[in-house]
């Protein structure tokens, strides 16, 4: 069953905590579905992607996808695009 953790205090706390030790770690922005997002790689391989939802100009949804079944969709079918600025 999935838990949203909800509310930025609590999404810091989460994000604070993990402690990612690994020999070859990259971000890479890109735009997926249409929302700014952080392709990671560990060791060049895709690793997790990270999507947020702005509303009003503020972050109001963190999405993280790990399953190797989506993100098989992701290097093979889906071009992914970098994301700019306004």
């Amino acid at each position: 069953m999935l838990r949203p953790i909800v509310g930025a205090d609590k999404v810091a706390r989460l994000m604070a905590s993990r402690k990612v030790e690994v020999a070859a770690l990259s971000l890479h922005p890109a735009q997926v579905n249409g929302y700014p997002a952080l392709i990671v790689r560990i060791d060049g391989e895709l690793d997790t992607v990270l999507t947020l939802r702005i509303d009003d100009g503020l972050v109001s949804g963190l999405y993280a996808v790990r399953n190797p079944e989506k993100l098989s969709h992701m290097r093979h079918a889906t071009a992914l695009r970098r994301w700019a600025r306004p």
